[in-house]
């Protein structure tokens, strides 16, 4: 009788003082950027009949810092990235050279997939990049629509986004340009209860402007909130031979 009553308590309060897509927002940024995160990552690019894998290490802290390394196929084994702030470096280990990717070079895909430079290193919350609004909702789902707020540059001026009310995580994002056009599509596959926290661990990223081709990016080996050596988000330890 007392957890039915709680329950009533609950919805009525729920009937009265609906969400706001701000306070939606919050939730889904918080299982979604841990202050600190390591995973191992397996990239499963399709491309018409052809398949490719790769896989990589990646250690990363706030919106600001995050560093990959590619461990396999051998072609792109030692090859890395270092996003520090706002400037991001890619480190070729068989020329030993290092170049800065900058502005629109952002947006261009990263190893030869359907993700992007800043899609993969870029941990800003929604909240501070978008402005937000719920086009619908339904016993299971709200749909939000986000807008870039003014002054503020991303990948994606506009997104609608399909968000689970039972976890805040996001099941798909629609992602579009400014003039409209419909750039990306992800959808999460699967999510994993960790801490407190619900952290997507599988998702397809479908690139619309370009015919036939996805990609699948499957999170392993997860922690979230660990100790991180600051030193690894360095120049030093990208270019270390």
């Amino acid at each position: 009788m007392k957890n039915l009553i709680l329950s009533l308590f609950f919805l009525i309060v729920t009937c009265i003082y609906p969400e706001t897509a701000t306070e939606i927002l919050d939730k889904v940024d918080y299982n979604m950027t841990p202050d600190k995160v390591v995973y191992d990552g397996e990239m499963i690019i399709t491309k018409k009949d052809k398949i490719y894998h790769k896989e990589m290490k990646i250690q990363a802290i706030g919106a600001e810092k995050a560093f990959i390394e590619f461990t396999s196929p051998p072609r792109d084994k030692g090859t890395r990235y270092l996003r520090n702030n706002e400037n991001l470096w890619m480190y070729f280990p068989k020329a030993n050279r290092t170049i800065k990717i900058s502005g629109h070079m952002l947006r261009q895909s990263m190893m030869g997939s359907d993700i992007s430079y800043e899609d993969q290193t870029d941990r800003n919350k929604l909240n501070e990049l978008y402005d937000s609004s719920i086009l619908s909702e339904t016993d299971e789902i709200y749909t939000l629509e986000l807008l870039a707020k003014e002054g503020i540059e991303t990948s994606y001026y506009r997104r609608v986004i399909d968000i689970a009310k039972d976890t805040y995580t996001i099941k798909n994002s629609s992602m579009y340009a400014n003039s409209g056009k419909l750039l990306k599509v992800l959808t999460v596959e699967e999510i994993q209860h960790i801490g407190d926290r619900y952290y997507i661990t599988s998702f397809v990223m479908e690139d619309k402007i370009r015919l036939d081709s996805y990609t699948r990016l499957i999170l392993k080996n997860i922690k979230i909130d660990v100790d991180i050596s600051e030193d690894i988000f360095t120049l030093k330890n990208l270019e270390r031979r």
